[in-house]
C-alpha cells in the first residue's frame, strides 16, 4: 500500500478520513441511539445525560497527550500504534454494547459507550499529533478544514446515515420485542 503521508493530496486524504472516524460514533450515539430512545419512550432527562456523558472524555484529552507522546513503539511508529490501537478498543466497545438493550439498560450502554468515547478522545490526540508532525506549514489550514468538514461527515453517517438505514430496513420491522435489537423498530 503507498505512504498516503507522502503527498499533498494523500496527506489530506487521510486527516479528512480519519476524521470521519472520530465523528461517526458521536452522531451515532448523540443522533441515532438518542433518537431511538426518544421512540421508545426513555425520558428526556436520561436521553441528556446519556449524550452528555459522551463529551465528557474529551474534556480531558489534555491529559492524554503527554501519554500519547511518551508511549510509543518504535516498530510501529510514534502515532499509528496508539490510532489503530484505539480504533480496535473502539470496534471493541461497539461489539460489546450490540446486545445490549440501550431503552432498558441506560447506564450500562453508557458505560460502554463512555469508555468508547475514552478510546475516541485519545485517538484524536493521536491524529492531531501525526497531523502537527506530518503537515507542512502551508498545508496547515486546508486540512484543519478538512479535517473539520470529516468530523460533520462522520456525524452525519453515524447519526442520519444510521437512522435512514434503520428506517428501510427489513430487519428493523421484523424483530421480536424481546430481542435485545427490538428497540430499533
Amino acid at each position: 500500500m503507498p505512504d498516503l503521508l507522502a503527498t499533498k493530496r494523500g496527506r489530506l486524504l487521510t486527516f479528512f478520513l480519519l476524521y470521519i472516524t472520530e465523528g461517526i460514533p458521536l452522531g451515532f450515539a448523540a443522533t441515532a441511539i438518542a433518537t431511538q430512545m426518544r421512540r421508545n419512550g426513555v425520558p428526556p432527562d436520561q436521553i441528556g445525560t446519556f449524550v452528555a456523558s459522551f463529551y465528557f472524555p474529551w474534556a480531558w484529552k489534555w491529559a492524554a497527550g503527554p501519554v500519547v507522546d511518551l508511549l510509543y513503539s518504535d516498530r510501529l511508529g510514534r502515532r499509528r500504534a496508539w490510532i489503530v490501537g484505539c480504533q480496535l478498543v473502539m470496534a471493541a466497545t461497539l461489539l460489546a454494547a450490540m446486545p445490549i438493550d440501550f431503552s432498558k439498560q441506560i447506564a450500562l450502554f453508557s458505560a460502554v459507550l463512555l469508555l468508547h468515547n475514552c478510546f475516541a478522545a485519545v485517538q484524536d490526540v493521536a491524529i492531531d499529533a501525526l497531523a502537527v508532525g506530518t503537515l507542512k506549514d502551508e498545508e496547515r489550514g486546508l486540512a484543519n478544514g478538512l479535517m473539520f468538514a470529516g468530523a460533520n461527515v462522520g456525524q452525519m453517517i453515524g447519526g442520519a446515515g444510521v437512522l435512514l438505514l434503520v428506517n428501510t430496513s427489513p430487519i428493523s420491522t421484523t424483530r421480536s420485542s424481546s430481542s435485545p435489537g427490538a428497540s430499533w423498530r
